[in-house]
């Protein structure tokens, strides 16, 4: 879920944790289309689930402490949730997280280091607190900047406290965020990120993630790890140098083209591809390319599947057999997908490409497509590790 402003930069924090130093958490990661009231609490070994095919962490936040369901998301940095007063919210099912019933919350001054905009001074008031703003494709969030105690707690009932962490409390919230999603998590490069923050507590600014496929059984869970322990290694592992581009925020690299079967379709037919020209982004369900490259690329996937799509679109009915999509980056790397990461099943049965073409001239590759890889990402070495792997079976 890349966001489209970016009215705030929090670039220091400090944070204390009740976890030793280089000792990385393993989060267990949830499948499930359940009520979130029965799902026990995330933490070091945390729970993520999708969620009209968003992924779902559960964080306590505050003294005493708030859960706060939160959207995954490499496309953003800022953790926040919707917060009491609410000038406008959306409607929320669980409690919304009230600040001033905390003992561990602070907002933050202009004069603080975490507070500072992105090239124009600080987004603060004439009250000296520090404001934020953050637009998303899908919604927007303004409020304050604070600080507060977040936990995590694992299956085993151990939990995992880190104090001081920067977030940012929603006042007016707004867009297609659903009564489950209370919030948003960022697991950006940026220095406010949530991985940011507390990777010096747990051994690195680095995680590693395995998302189900869209209807993968709501009883099968597998993991995410962030810190010491995360890294992706092993046969079958390819790594891939991230693009250091404008955006600090992003996880970029250089997408050369798009092969269906054997047949080739180049990003672009007017000559190289820009660097750092697509995006991995866990908080967009579809992937998004350019028109042009979509035109081409449904061209090539109508002629490849022998059955009669629905309308003009690319869903079909029926068996689509095991079409092989690869995803072309820079650095020789590919990365093979099958129907399971390229289709997703409707409720009427149905199956459609999880791509669709947006009028943009860089791609973003979302969380269908990435299904079934343990993905690492690792800020402080700027890579990116890609695992072929039944995610279904990790534990």
């Amino acid at each position: 879920m890349a966001p489209t402003i970016f009215l705030l930069l929090a670039i220091f924090s400090i944070v204390e944790s009740t976890v030793g130093e280089g000792g990385g958490l393993k989060l267990e990661l949830i499948h499930h289309r359940l009520s979130l009231d029965n799902v026990s609490p995330m933490a070091a070994k945390s729970q993520i689930w999708p969620e009209t095919s968003q992924f779902i962490v559960k964080i306590a936040i505050g003294t005493p402490p708030t859960k706060v369901h939160a959207i995954l998301d490499t496309g953003s940095d800022l953790f926040w949730a919707q917060c009491r007063p609410c000038v406008k919210c959306y409607r929320q099912t669980n409690p919304i997280y009230d600040p001033s019933k905390s003992s561990t919350f602070q907002t933050l001054s202009c004069k603080s280091p975490q507070c500072h905009l992105w090239g124009s001074g600080a987004a603060c008031s004439g009250t000296d607190t520090c404001k934020y703003g953050y637009g998303y494709g899908s919604g927007s969030t303004l409020g304050e900047l604070a600080t507060e105690k977040m936990a995590i707690t694992s299956r085993s009932g151990a939990t995992t406290s880190f104090l001081g962490v920067v977030f940012g409390c929603g006042h007016n919230n707004s867009g297609t965020f659903n009564a489950n999603e209370m919030g948003l998590i960022g697991f950006g490069r940026g220095a406010v990120s949530f991985v940011s923050q507390i990777g010096p507590s747990v051994g690195g600014r680095k995680f590693s993630l395995c998302l189900m496929p869209y209807n993968t059984d709501p009883r099968i869970s597998s993991s995410l790890s962030i810190g010491s322990g995360s890294e992706v290694k092993g046969p079958g592992v390819i790594t891939a140098q991230l693009v250091r581009t404008s955006d600090q925020t992003s996880y970029s690299l250089t997408l050369k083209g798009i092969s269906v079967e054997k047949t080739f379709v180049p990003y672009s037919t007017s000559g190289p591809p820009a660097k750092g020209n697509a995006i991995l982004d866990t908080g967009t369900p579809p992937t998004l390319l350019p028109k042009e490259l979509y035109g081409r690329l449904a061209t090539e996937v109508r002629r490849h599947i022998p059955l009669k799509p629905i309308d003009d679109t690319l869903c079909y009915k029926g068996n689509l057999g095991n079409l092989v999509i690869t995803l072309h980056f820079d650095g020789h790397v590919d990365l093979r997908l099958s129907t399971a990461q390229t289709f997703n099943k409707m409720p009427d049965g149905s199956f459609c490409f999880t791509a669709m073409g947006v009028d943009d001239k860089d791609a973003l590759i979302g969380n269908s497509m990435m299904s079934n890889f343990l993905v690492g990402y690792d800020i402080d070495n700027m890579t990116v590790s890609f695992k072929p792997t039944d995610c279904t079976k990790i534990g």
